[in-house]
């Protein structure tokens, strides 16, 4: 599924489609979310008592109807994306998220 980002402060957000959140099991209201980047994409899943210190832990924000998962510029610099230009692709692996620049 490729997405949009949408300029949120000092960075930019990825609105999650409910579905997907669904299919997921990740409930948006409490979850904390993981993310990891390995192989040029970020990987998205359930934070399961991991010490915030040592990984990157997030939680979606509300908009609206929507839930975005916000993603700073070094993360977005990892992933080799300008958010004004590009798409992003992401896939749902079991409950992981995986998320990379979409190809052109």
């Amino acid at each position: 599924m490729k997405k949009t980002l949408t300029s949120r402060g000092n960075g930019w957000a990825l609105i999650i489609p409910k579905d997907l959140l669904k299919l997921s099991g990740i409930n948006p209201m409490v979850s904390k979310l993981l993310l990891e980047y390995k192989n040029k994409a970020l990987y998205v899943q359930e934070a399961a008592n991991q010490d915030p210190d040592k990984y990157l832990i997030r939680k979606l924000e509300h908009k609206g109807s929507s839930w975005l998962l916000y993603m700073t510029n070094s993360i977005l610099g990892l992933l080799d994306v300008d958010p004004p230009k590009d798409l992003l692709d992401i896939d749902l692996d079991g409950n992981i998220f995986i998320i990379r620049k979409a190809n052109s």
